[in-house]
């Protein structure tokens, strides 16, 4: 790109930043009058095609953003002197430099930036786009009171790979591992710059990038120098585990609100923003953007689309760094997209035809006809997805979405065929009307979970088995549909675990599980277990299991369980604090549902409940945790956990993992008294249970503490308890049922 070289249409006013890969300027549309920031790129940036290609979908992806907290893209044109991105200008300056200034933000105001971050990630995640480069330096703070977020050039579909890159001082640990960005990971990096917004400073510091790596995936985060009223967020926000963390932006965002209000009253935002705007109105001041008081803002250009895409300029940047490189190769992208080649120049805009949407969109369709030759009339309903990057899954998606209803018809003409009734058929002057409703329970970036209601009019086929639900859940990165296997974890698809799963079924169904409808078996009653049907299935559930929001859907046939055909049917919901720790880890991930979710420290008046589940993904242990209690990452010598603290209650729990195996329980047990005897506690009860042991006693501040380990081949597990003697009666209940709901995992082997 010559430096000569400028977008017909426009008369720069001033430079904005320069850099080695180009500029980024201040111009005027010449018939409008309206202002815009331009930036340009070198030629040579366009002429990579691996650039070209591997930047395309994130083209499409952008495209798909419209959020008022996004700063807006409104032409791309090319010419062959080089190629032009052309933008909202926003008179304001970045988060970068506002805190250059000020270093510390009040609290208020911090909030209030990270609110209006999180709705703007909230708006890409629901088109599908990850951010995966959230930092100071993305962010605006106009002088309006608002934040916009810029620089999608590294975005990608939520669950897929992208570059393995980033702002290592805002990086999640699964970004640093290489693993798919998800909404999670955007919400780990937000939360860190707000870490640095309300203390000064980032929250893992290092001199070489390997041990900001450790610190980012093993490191407890520092909470000291942090407010004590925000301790909680941070914590949620900045979680190893992603599962751990608030699963969208737009749900962290309320878990903002209700810690917002709580700690600094109901007008926290306006007293947040009210400072800012001061400051970021000084600040633009020193910048070329002081022209927009007067002039024409950042209405769009001619060819520019109301709903216009994200991008933009921090008012203070330079052009250079990160944030050019990847400026750069946004626009290497979208040469290649919707374009039209008028004399020689290539212009992108809004008007024109977007590229097709990466992100999956599910609609309703029908099937519906009558078959003159049987007769059969069917009006038939499944879930159809369009979009996609990949043609090959999206293909593999709607054929499990169609197979319900085509293996529905077939059974239906299959029946009406059959000679032994046609007669009744004839006789009756009857067609059958067969109906199918299709009910998405649940959609998210990784999956859908389709209920299907069958029903059938007909005098012939008049039987309680021709009526029924089915469900379907797809993985929609796979294309596959998702199994018992898939699903659950491996020690559940088996007897005792079929056992467990019945256990937790049971107290949502109507009248629990029926005595089987057999002379010979008399008095013994019915489970969940398809082993125990004739032809067996292997021990796994004998019900279609669907997925909602508020948890599991089984859809029993009773007269399948072998209950009297009577029986019929029912929809069985359990919660996902009473299943998720017989689920995959992965698979909670996938369900986009927090295995625990935290709720402001009950008083110590009352008796904490216990109804959520913690999974450990890396070390695969569970347990139950009570409501009320805050988490936080703990990281012993080999190992990873967590700690649930109840601070009405001065009550912690701690679960983890370490890769210390090899040791008998009773060896465990013997070193877990002379630990405890060692630090000045008495121990007062102690029980080596095999492959497991138990301990409770005193510590020496007086405090009770109750320890239950597993030991293995290859790794232990562990879950302590320490509280108050003063609270024994309201912590028996959690207690006891955090202890008897502990798994270990696989102690087999390391992790």
């Amino acid at each position: 790109m010559s430096d000569i070289w400028q977008v017909p249409g426009f008369t720069e006013v001033d430079v904005l930043g320069v850099g080695g890969f180009g500029r980024v300027v201040l111009a005027k549309h010449q018939q409008s009058g309206r202002m815009v920031a331009i930036k340009y790129l070198l030629a040579e940036y366009l002429a990579d095609p691996d650039i070209a290609a591997g930047f395309r979908r994130e083209a499409w992806l952008l495209s798909g953003v419209r959020s008022p907290h996004v700063v807006r893209l409104f032409d791309f044109v090319e010419t062959p002197q080089g190629a032009a991105l052309v933008m909202e200008a926003v008179p304001g300056v970045s988060l970068r430099a506002l805190l250059a200034t000020e270093n510390v933000l009040a609290p208020e105001s911090a909030l209030a930036i990270l609110k209006g971050s999180l709705l703007g990630l909230a708006d890409a995640h629901a088109a599908g786009v990850v951010h995966r480069d959230y930092k100071p330096g993305n962010v605006l703070v106009s002088r309006e009171g608002q934040s916009k977020l810029v620089d999608f050039g590294l975005a990608t579909l939520d669950g897929h790979n992208g570059l393995t890159a980033g702002s290592p001082s805002y990086m999640a640990p699964e970004q640093w591992a290489g693993q798919p960005g998800m909404p999670a990971t955007d919400v780990y990096a937000a939360t860190c710059v707000f870490y640095q917004c309300v203390t000064g400073h980032q929250p893992f510091e290092a001199t070489t990038t390997d041990e900001l790596r450790s610190l980012h995936q093993m490191a407890p985060v520092p909470l000291d120098a942090v407010p004590e009223e925000l301790r909680p967020l941070i914590a949620r926000g900045m979680a190893k585990d992603p599962a751990w963390r608030p699963s969208t932006a737009d749900a962290f965002v309320a878990e903002l609100e209700t810690v917002a209000r709580k700690a600094y009253g109901k007008d926290w935002e306006k007293r947040g923003w009210k400072r800012l705007a001061a400051s970021a109105a000084a600040l633009t001041a020193l910048t070329p953007l002081a022209l927009l008081t007067t002039a024409g803002t950042a209405a769009a250009p001619i060819g520019a689309g109301a709903g216009a895409v994200a991008a933009g300029v921090p008012a203070t940047g330079t052009g250079a760094g990160a944030t050019a490189v990847i400026v750069g190769k946004v626009i290497a992208v979208l040469v290649v997209v919707g374009a039209l080649v008028t004399g020689g120049i290539l212009v992108f805009n809004r008007q024109d035809d977007p590229p097709a949407p990466a992100a999956l969109t599910v609609a309703i369709q029908t099937d519906s006809g009558r078959d003159q030759a049987l007769p059969i009339t069917y009006n038939l309903q499944y879930p159809q997805v369009s979009g996609g990057p990949d043609a090959a899954v999206r293909k593999r998606i709607n054929d499990a979405l169609r197979a319900p209803i085509d293996k529905r018809l077939k059974a239906i003409r299959d029946a009406r065929s059959n000679p032994d009734w046609q007669q009744q058929f004839t006789e009756a002057g009857e067609t059958p009307v067969a109906r199918s409703t299709a009910h998405i329970l649940l959609q998210t970036p990784s999956l859908l979970s389709v209920r299907y209601d069958h029903d059938l009019d007909s005098k012939v086929l008049w039987h309680t088995t021709w009526r029924f639900p089915e469900t379907v859940t797809v993985d929609l990165g796979t294309g596959n549909p998702v199994g018992p296997q898939d699903m659950f974890r491996p020690e559940v698809l088996t007897a005792a675990g079929m056992k467990t799963l019945t256990d937790r079924i049971e107290p949502h169904t109507r009248n629990g599980f029926c005595e089987l409808a057999s002379v010979d078996e008399q008095g013994r009653k019915t489970t969940i277990d398809a082993s125990d049907r004739v032809p067996a299935r292997g021990h796994v559930p004998g019900a279609s299991i669907g997925f909602t929001k508020a948890g599991a859907e089984f859809e029993i046939l009773w007269y399948d369980l072998g209950c009297v055909t009577a029986a019929g049917k029912e929809t069985v919901t359990v919660p996902y604090a009473e299943i998720s720790d017989l689920l995959q880890p992965k698979f909670v991930t996938m369900l986009g549902t927090p295995t625990v979710s935290p709720s402001p420290a009950s008083p110590a008046s009352s008796s904490p409940a216990v109804s959520n589940t913690y999974t450990n993904p890396r070390f695969g242990f569970t347990t139950r945790v009570p409501q009320g209690y805050t988490a936080a990452p703990y990281s012993p010598d080999n190992g990873d956990g967590m700690t649930f603290t109840n601070t009405a209650l001065d009550a912690t729990l701690t679960v983890w993992g370490s890769n210390s195996g090899g040791q008998t329980a009773a060896a465990a047990l013997a070193d877990a008294a002379a630990a405890a005897e060692a630090n000045g506690g008495r121990v007062t009860y102690r029980k080596d249970e095999g492959d497991h042991y138990s301990i409770s006693g005193y510590q020496s501040d007086g405090k009770i503490f109750y320890e239950r380990g597993f030991s293995g081949a290859g790794s232990t597990a562990s879950l302590r308890w320490v509280y108050p003697r003063d609270h024994k009666s309201e912590m028996d209940t959690p207690v006891s049922t955090t202890v008897d709901s502990f798994r270990p995992g696989d102690l087999s082997q390391p992790h």
